[in-house]
C-alpha cells in the first residue's frame, strides 16, 4: 500500500491568535514581547558590565524554552507627496505632514534598514529531554513539531511580565504584544492575505527547493549556524549581523538544562578528554584540542558545580529574504562573508528550507534541533540589543542616525524611557546649538508642545513669529511689564514647597549685588506685610516705598530704587501685562545692558515657573546661552528646583551653553549639567571634551567624535544610549530658523 504525502499549505502553522497568544498547530501557545532598543557599543565598561550581568540573570530566571528572534528590514517609505496647505484648517499639522513627507523622501531615496528584537515565550514540557537532538530526530513524513496542548497561555504571560521587568535592568524597555501587534507581525511576516472564517488569513502558496524557498512571490534562503567562534569573544560580536543591509531574520532558540544532568554528561565528557590524552602521550603525538578542551571542560564543571554557570541548548538560525533570485545570491554571498567575519560556520540545512525558515521567525518553533550546548558566560556574549536607532513611530524629529543610517525619532517626554523631558545642548560657538535646539522646538510645535524662549541674542524672533507666536521685547520702554512679586500671589498645592517667597528675596538680592543676613530679614518682613495688606495688586515698588521709609538712605534702598522708578520701574514694578496664550511665546534680552541681564534672566524664569504651574500642559522652556548666568548662585539653585520639579507640571527644560565648562566649576552646575536625561553634545575643544568625557563617562572613541565633529554633528545622549546624530530637518523648518537668525 503507497501512503501519499500532502503538506499542509504555508501558514498552516499558527491556528489563532486571541488574548495576547498565538496558537500554533497542536496547541501550544506562544507569547511575544517587543523591545525597545539599546547601543551596548556606546556604553561606558562598567555600564556594559551591569548590562551583561543583568542579562545573565534573565537568562537564569527562564524555567522553559525561550526565543530570541532579530529582524533587520528596510524601512518602508510612505506617500512622499508634499501635502497642500489649504486641506488642514490647523497650521500645526500642516508643518506636521510637510515634516512626514521629507522624511518619507529621506527613505525613498536612501535605504535605512530597522532593526527589531523580540523574545518569545514557549511553555515548558514536563517530559523534555536533556536535548533534542539526541532522542529527537525529524521525521521527514510529518514536518510537525512535538506540541504540548495543556497550557492555556496564563502561565506564559506571567513569565512575559517578569521577563519585562528583566528587560527593564538591562536598560531595554519590553512590551508583552497584543492581539493587533501580533496580527500585524504575522501579517508582515506572511504577507497580506485573506482571511476565511475560523483562518487567520496567513496561507500562502510556496514553492520549497533545494536552497530555497518561495512565499507569495518572495524568496527566502537558510542558515544553520553549525560553529560558533572558536577562541573567547566579547559581548557585541553580533554586530555585523544587526548591521546587515538587507531583509535577515535570525532565530536564537535557548533551552535550559537541568544541571544535574549537565554535570553527569559533563563527568563523562571530561573522563574521556583525559583518557584521550593519556592514549595520545603514550603513541608520542600531543592532540592540541583536547589539550585545550579538557581545562574548559573542567573549568565549566566547576562553574556548574557551583551553581554560578548553567546550561543551555542553543541552536541558531539564520534567514534572508530578497525579491527575486538573483537577489538572494547576492544576499547570500553578503551574509556569508559578514560570518565568515564573526568566525562563524554556517551550513544550508538543503531539502529542509520550509523548516529552516519557520525555525528562524518568532514562533518558538525549532524544527530542525541543531542544538549546541553552551554555559551561561558564552550564551551572553549573544546579547542582541547592540545598537540603538531611536527610531519610534512617533515623537519628535532630531536627525538621522550617523552610524546606521536611520532615523532619529523619539519623544523626551516619554515618562517610560526618561527620568525627566530635560535637555542641555553643549558645543562651542558655530557647532549648530542654537540651530539644533530650535530644531527641537519646531519638531514639538508640530506635536501640539508650546514653548517659552528666553532669548538673549535674538535669533529666534522671525520662527517665532511665523508661527503665529508671541515675541517680547523686554527693555526700557517696550510698554511690556512683568511683576516680580506675581510668584507670591498665587497659592500652591499643599505638596508643593513654599519657596516662592525665597525666589523674590534671591531675585532683590541679585539686583542689589548681595543681601547680608540682615537685610534679608528686614526685606522678608517687608514683603511679608506689603503681601498682608495689599489692597491693589503689590508690586516691587511698594517693597521699596516701605523699606525706604524705615531705613532712609540704606544701600538696598538706595539699589533697589533704580528698579522701580523710571523706564526700569515701568518694566519691573507694574502689574503684569503679558500673555502667555500663545503656543509659542519669546522674550527678546538683547537690548538689556550686560549688567541687567542676570536679574532679568531670575525674573523672567521665575515669573515663568509660577506660569507653568498655573497654566499645565506640556511645553518646552528654553534658556539660550544660560552659561553666561551660572556665575550667579542664585540663579543656579533657582534652575536646579526648576530642572528638578518642571516635569510634574508638564514642562521640559532646555539649556543651550557654548562653554561646557562653566557648568562644572561649581557643585551646583555640575548637577545642574546632569540632570537632563537628554543631551546633545556638539563639536567642543579637547580642554572641554576633557570635562564633558569625566562628567559622563564617555568613551575614548566619543571622545574623539566630539573633537572631530563638523557642524550639525552631535552625540545625543539618551538615557542609556549615546548615538551619534546629524541634524538634519525639512526645509521648512531650516527656512524658519536661518531667516529668523538673519543669515
Amino acid at each position: 500500500m503507497v501512503k501519499l504525502f500532502r503538506r499542509p499549505t504555508f501558514g498552516d502553522e499558527v491556528s489563532a491568535v486571541h488574548g495576547g497568544v498565538i496558537t500554533l498547530r497542536g496547541g501550544a501557545p506562544r507569547v511575544i514581547v517587543g523591545t525597545s532598543s539599546l547601543n551596548f557599543e556606546g556604553m561606558a565598561p562598567e555600564e556594559q558590565s551591569r548590562t551583561i550581568q543583568a542579562f545573565r540573570d534573565l537568562l537564569h530566571a527562564q524555567s522553559g524554552p525561550m526565543q530570541l528572534y532579530l529582524r533587520v528590514r528596510r524601512v518602508p517609505a510612505a506617500d512622499p507627496t508634499e501635502p497642500h496647505a489649504p486641506d488642514f484648517p490647523d497650521p500645526r499639522a500642516y508643518l506636521a505632514a510637510l515634516t512626514r513627507s521629507f522624511v518619507n523622501t529621506h527613505l525613498q531615496d536612501t535605504p535605512v534598514y530597522q532593526r527589531e528584537v523580540f523574545v518569545v515565550l514557549g511553555p515548558a514540557e514536563p517530559a523534555r529531554q536533556l536535548l533534542r537532538s539526541w532522542l529527537f530526530r525529524f521525521d521527514r513524513t510529518s514536518d510537525q513539531a512535538r506540541f504540548v496542548s495543556t497550557d492555556s497561555g496564563r502561565p506564559l504571560r506571567n513569565r512575559a511580565q517578569a521577563l519585562s521587568e528583566s528587560l527593564r535592568r538591562i536598560g531595554v524597555k519590553g512590551r508583552v504584544l497584543d492581539d493587533q501587534s501580533l496580527s500585524t507581525l504575522l501579517t508582515q511576516l506572511y504577507g497580506d492575505g485573506h482571511a476565511d472564517d475560523g483562518d487567520p488569513g496567513l496561507r500562502r502558496a510556496y514553492a520549497d527547493r533545494a536552497d530555497n524557498i518561495e512565499v507569495g512571490g518572495r524568496y527566502y534562503a537558510s542558515f544553520v549556524v553549525n560553529r560558533y567562534p572558536g577562541e573567547e569573544v566579547e559581548p557585541g560580536w553580533l554586530l555585523p549581523l544587526l548591521s546587515f543591509k538587507g531583509e535577515l531574520h535570525a532565530g536564537i532558540h535557548i533551552l535550559p538544562l537541568e544541571t544535574d544532568r549537565m554535570l553527569t554528561l559533563l563527568h563523562h565528557r571530561i573522563r574521556d578528554l583525559r583518557a584521550n590524552d593519556l592514549a595520545s602521550l603514550e603513541s608520542g603525538a600531543v592532540d592540541h584540542t583536547a589539550m585545550g578542551t579538557l581545562p574548559d571542560a573542567l573549568t565549566v564543571h566547576q562553574a556548574l558545580a557551583r551553581n554560578e554557570e548553567k546550561a543551555f541548548a542553543v541552536s541558531f538560525y539564520l534567514t534572508i529574504g530578497a525579491e527575486n533570485p538573483v537577489a538572494l545570491r547576492t544576499q547570500a554571498d553578503a551574509l556569508r562573508a559578514s560570518c565568515r567575519r564573526m568566525m562563524l560556520q554556517t551550513v544550508q540545512p538543503f531539502f529542509e528550507m520550509r523548516q529552516a525558515l519557520l525555525s528562524s521567525w518568532p514562533l518558538g518553533t525549532d524544527l530542525l534541533g541543531r542544538e549546541h550546548i553552551l554555559h551561561t558566560s558564552a550564551l551572553t556574549t549573544m546579547l542582541p540589543w547592540l545598537q540603538e536607532d531611536l527610531s519610534d513611530a512617533e515623537g519628535h524629529y532630531w536627525g538621522y542616525n550617523k552610524e546606521t543610517g536611520g532615523l532619529c525619532v523619539f519623544d523626551p517626554f516619554d515618562a517610560e524611557r526618561f527620568s525627566n523631558a530635560n535637555i542641555a545642548v553643549l558645543a562651542h560657538s558655530g557647532a549648530g546649538k542654537s540651530y539644533a535646539a530650535a530644531s527641537v522646538v519646531l519638531s514639538g510645535h508640530t506635536r501640539g508642545i508650546g514653548a517659552i524662549v528666553i532669548d538673549p541674542e535674538a535669533e529666534y524672533g522671525g520662527m517665532i513669529r511665523s508661527l503665529g507666536g508671541t515675541y517680547l521685547h523686554l527693555s526700557a520702554g517696550s510698554g511690556h511689564a512683568i511683576n516680580a512679586l506675581d510668584p507670591l500671589l498665587f497659592a500652591v498645592e499643599s505638596d508643593e514647597p513654599t519657596d516662592q517667597l525665597s525666589d523674590v528675596l534671591d531675585l532683590i538680592g541679585l539686583m542689589c549685588g548681595r543681601l547680608d543676613e540682615v537685610e534679608r530679614a528686614h526685606v522678608e518682613a517687608i514683603t511679608r506685610s506689603v503681601i498682608a495688606n495689599a489692597h491693589t495688586t503689590p508690586v516691587l515698588g511698594d517693597i521699596w516705598r516701605q523699606l525706604d521709609g524705615a531705613q532712609p538712605g540704606s544701600r538696598v534702598s538706595t539699589i533697589l530704587r533704580r528698579w522701580v522708578t523710571g523706564d526700569l520701574g515701568r518694566l519691573f514694578s507694574a502689574p503684569t501685562n503679558v500673555d502667555l496664550a500663545a503656543d509659542i511665546v519669546g522674550f527678546n534680552l538683547r537690548d538689556l545692558s550686560e549688567e541687567l541681564v542676570p536679574p532679568s534672566c531670575l525674573l523672567l524664569a521665575n515669573w515663568l515657573w509660577t506660569a507653568l504651574r498655573r497654566d499645565r500642559r506640556p511645553r518646552h522652556l528654553l534658556i539660550d546661552e544660560v552659561g553666561l548666568l551660572l556665575e550667579h548662585e542664585p540663579i543656579r539653585r533657582f534652575l536646579i528646583r526648576l530642572a528638578r520639579r518642571i516635569r510634574k507640571y508638564g514642562g521640559s527644560l532646555i539649556l543651550v551653553s557654548q562653554n561646557p565648562g562653566d557648568f562644572f566649576e561649581t557643585k551646583d552646575g555640575a548637577v545642574l549639567a546632569t540632570n537632563p536625561s537628554i543631551l546633545l553634545l556638539g563639536s567642543q575643544k579637547h580642554s572641554e571634551a576633557m570635562k564633558l568625557q569625566k562628567a559622563f563617562n564617555l568613551t575614548e572613541r566619543q571622545l574623539n567624535y566630539l573633537e572631530t565633529a563638523e557642524r550639525g554633528d552631535f552625540l545625543l545622549v539618551a538615557g542609556p544610549n549615546r548615538v551619534p546624530v546629524h541634524v538634519m530637518v525639512p526645509p521648512w523648518m531650516d527656512e524658519l530658523i536661518v531667516k529668523s537668525r538673519g543669515h
